[in-house]
């Protein structure tokens, strides 16, 4: 079996350091054996606290990746049987009502498809979860229930949802249901110490100045930094910790491992499984060495998660592509493929 390596991926991850992020951590996994590389520094903004080289404990804001863990929180609960992926949000949501919004699951939730708007900025109007949760829960359905569109609101939502149904803060369950049993040992939500972690943006309207230690997410912060779609602060080893729960069925079993992995949802170039995202058929982020069963998930602030069961390859990729502002997607885009096609190409042959 051939080794797997991140030495092909280096120099890339070097020249996108100073224009693209201040800070990258790639780890690569496979059949047990791990090689992480890490590279440039935390904040370079002396306005936000002293700088440091970015190591592979360094912490970052992992935004959207944070919807993992709450989808393993939200199979853990239906594997006890304290909740079904079928019963309508209503029933843990009971603002969530009215105008078609009884038909909506839990499992619409976890695969987008519960005609939501992706966005709103509940931040504006809120104080709180409860304030957020409630406004979310206003919103009139935007498209058809079944339809893919990617949103947020759905995991706001869960954030007291799943509170509701586990007895206990949101937070605590994260931890005790998902963090602790896979053993991610420094994730968490914020706010962290800023010296260990990867500065993000800065907010120049709202809280005006750097972000570092604090989410970036406006509506999680607005929400104190708990909510179930991003808020979560920790090192590539906390996501390849997390990673486990739909790999190898940790916390959740493999009948729903297998579950949250099958296709369940097409969009336009896209697919999506239970709270997770599948490669996509054209122009995959992934890349063109991943096979059609790899899943994965990304966060806003630059980070991604890609397993490639065929391959047996767990990719985590950090960085803190915000750090430089908002209108460099297409840059991150063409990174993360040139990452992930560096470090899977050696391996193709072995599949």
């Amino acid at each position: 079996m051939t080794d797997v390596s991140v030495a092909p991926a280096r120099a890339i991850i070097d020249t996108a350091i100073g224009t693209l992020c201040t800070a990258c951590v790639l780890l690569v996994e496979r059949a047990g054996r791990r090689e992480t590389y890490a590279a440039g520094t935390l904040c370079p903004d002396p306005k936000a606290g002293t700088d440091g080289s970015c190591t592979e404990a360094s912490i970052f804001d992992l935004a959207s990746l944070t919807k993992l863990a709450t989808t393993a929180l939200a199979l853990a609960l239906a594997r006890e049987r304290v909740i079904e992926l079928d019963m309508p949000l209503r029933e843990i949501v009971p603002d969530f009502r009215g105008a078609g919004k009884d038909r909506v699951t839990i499992a619409h939730v976890l695969t987008h498809t519960a005609g939501l708007r992706w966005w709103k900025p509940l931040y504006q109007e809120a104080s709180g979860t409860d304030e957020a949760v409630w406004l979310a829960a206003q919103e009139p359905l935007a498209r058809e229930i079944g339809t893919f569109t990617y949103s947020d609101l759905g995991y706001v939502m869960l954030t007291a949802g799943l509170a509701r149904a586990g007895d206990a803060p949101f937070a605590d369950l994260i931890r005790e249901r998902v963090l602790g049993p896979v053993d991610a040992r420094t994730c968490s939500f914020g706010p962290r110490p800023p010296g260990e972690c990867a500065a993000t943006e800065i907010d120049a309207t709202w809280r005006r100045k750097r972000l570092r230690g604090e989410v970036h997410d406006e509506n999680s912060y607005g929400m104190g930094g708990v909510a179930g779609h991003a808020g979560l602060f920790g090192t590539a080893a906390d996501v390849a910790a997390i990673a486990r729960v739909f790999r190898d069925g940790a916390v959740i079993g493999n009948e729903l491992a297998a579950l949250a992995r099958r296709e369940h949802v097409r969009g336009e170039n896209a697919r999506r499984g239970l709270g997770l995202a599948l490669r996509a058929p054209d122009g995959p982020m992934c890349g063109q060495w991943f096979g059609p069963d790899a899943w994965g998930h990304s966060g806003f602030t630059g980070t991604t998660l890609w397993v490639d069961p065929a391959l047996d390859l767990t990719v985590v990729l950090l960085t803190n592509r915000v750090y430089f502002g908002r209108d460099n997607a297409d840059e991150l885009y063409r990174f993360r493929i040139a990452v992930h096609e560096a470090v899977s190409e050696p391996l193709v042959g072995s599949r």
